[in-house]
């Protein structure tokens, strides 16, 4: 009995320390989802923009081929809904697209929300300019009463999804922040990719 004491005083011990490390692990904020990292236009609005470089295509042959990226990548059952839209401009794509983002999806457990975004992407000689703004979400979607509809604006900025001492993240603003960070990046590398694959 004497021996086997120390063994649980050691093994509380070790099993606080780590969950404490795992706490300490979890309020930090990763470089891709800190301050800043959600951008806003003159207006307020949420508004990702990236430039991608395109070697040796002319603005003509860029959009050629985003067309091709969304037609092949915006297809059900991955895509709840898109529409692309008449341009003024025969080098400006514009598109709008709702998709689902998942936080959890595991052992009966499925925690996911509708999002809902623009893309307008500017062709040009060499690159293109690449934006996804108007972003909204709708948590909760199969609720009888409705669910949450939230704009990207009131939830994801530096303001809504920080705490008061700016070090981590909000617990439910913060995996709606992460979400939409991770789809842009993965809307951006995959026509990244598209557009600099060899013809």
């Amino acid at each position: 009995m004497k021996k086997i004491f120390p063994l649980i005083i050691l093994l509380i011990i070790s099993t606080t320390t780590s969950a404490q490390l795992f706490k300490k692990r979890n309020k930090s904020v990763e470089p891709q989802y800190q301050m800043g990292m959600v951008p806003t236009d003159s207006l307020n609005r949420v508004s990702f923009t990236e430039v991608i470089e395109v070697e040796g295509l002319s603005a003509g042959q860029i959009k050629e081929r985003v067309v091709a990226w969304f037609g092949n990548r915006y297809v059900e059952p991955k895509i709840i809904g898109k529409k692309i839209y008449d341009s003024p401009s025969a080098n400006l794509f514009t598109a709008k697209a709702e998709e689902y983002i998942v936080f959890k999806n595991k052992f009966f457990v499925l925690d996911r929300s509708r999002i809902d975004y623009f893309l307008n992407i500017e062709c040009e000689d060499g690159r293109c300019i690449f934006n996804m703004s108007r972003i909204t979400y709708w948590y909760d979607d199969e609720d009888p009463k409705g669910g949450l509809h939230m704009k990207a604006e009131d939830w994801i900025t530096d303001e809504n999804a920080f705490t008061k001492n700016k070090k981590s993240l909000q617990r439910f603003e913060g995996k709606f922040r992460r979400k939409t960070i991770d789809l842009k990046n993965a809307l951006v590398n995959e026509l990244k990719n598209e557009l600099n694959k060899p013809e």
